[in-house]
């Protein structure tokens, strides 16, 4: 339960992640980049696109969202709402050289499945699911896909997982220069000299070589690990953890000021002009009509 508490953030964005390719109003889906049929679905409705707009389209709202985020959110994204932090949690559950081998096993087939589950629900924003089921049946390039994509996380997450949070994570190269100085963060105080020097904190930490003793380090995700290991250790006294987080809300996360706030909007109305500018009426025939023998006969009478 604890677990589930400390990850209740990300489980919330996950759900409904994983639920909307799935969710079809009319002929449409709720939202869907549909390359295999040339359109963009979107609440029940459906817009023709080519390949090479919804490319930019999905490169456009990609870059768009991790700036917002990064402005808002910082590093509370990575701690808090990252599948790699939510895989860091559930190695510790499962991943302790003190396990079992049925333990780890148990770990492996859960983040396996997990991984999987993840990886098909990212490709099935780029087709209808039931086409997705068939290309993985199959192994067509989409279900080879899904299985490269889900391959790579469980490789990344057994491997190179703190490694790429600190090194090739795209976001949290934004993050790193972005002129953002009231960053939520954790921090290690031990005004009274209470540390036992168990080095709990930094054996668990998922970024290679990163002592939260030391003082702030950029590379730090914000996963609270270490405070969780800190709490273990002094569960049994009066006092509370050395480590603790500096601010509690979220909305401070990506720090204050005019200047922050400017910049989201300009994200937001340039983003905007560049989703408009891609999907307008007048370079995109409705799908709506597509497949319906009003619209054949009308475009038969028009012939010469």
């Amino acid at each position: 339960m604890q677990f589930l508490r400390g990850n209740r953030a990300f489980l919330a964005l996950l759900i409904p992640f994983m639920a909307i390719p799935w969710i079809t109003i009319g002929d449409f889906h709720l939202f869907l980049f549909n390359f295999s049929h040339n359109r963009l679905e979107y609440f029940g409705c459906a817009s023709e696109m080519s390949t090479y707009s919804m490319i930019l389209l999905v490169i456009l709202s990609g870059v768009a969202l991790a700036l917002i985020s990064a402005l808002s959110l910082s590093r509370f994204y990575c701690g808090t709402l990252c599948p790699n932090t939510f895989f860091a949690h559930l190695l510790t559950l499962f991943g302790k050289k003190k396990k079992s081998l049925l333990s780890k096993i148990g770990g492996f087939i859960l983040i396996t499945a997990l991984a999987s589950m993840l990886a098909f629900s990212v490709v099935a924003y780029g087709m209808s699911t039931d086409e997705l089921i068939y290309a993985i049946t199959y192994l067509t390039f989409a279900g080879w896909l899904v299985i490269i994509l889900s391959s790579l996380m469980i490789a990344e997450v057994y491997m190179i997982q703190g490694w790429y949070c600190a090194y090739l994570c795209p976001y949290g190269a934004i993050t790193s220069i972005l002129p953002i100085e009231d960053r939520l963060s954790y921090v290690f105080s031990d005004p009274n000299h209470r540390c036992t020097d168990c080095e709990g904190c930094v054996r668990i930490c998922p970024i290679p070589d990163l002592d939260i003793r030391a003082g702030f380090d950029i590379r730090c995700i914000q996963c609270g690990l270490c405070e969780a290991a800190c709490t273990k250790i002094f569960i049994k006294t009066p006092h509370p953890s050395l480590i603790h987080r500096t601010s509690g809300s979220v909305f401070q996360a990506g720090g204050k000021g005019k200047g922050i706030l400017a910049a989201i909007v300009l994200i937001i109305v340039f983003g905007s002009i560049g989703i408009m500018t891609l999907t307008h009426s007048e370079r995109l025939e409705s799908c709506r009509l597509e497949n319906k023998m009003l619209h054949i006969q009308s475009s038969a009478v028009q012939r010469p």
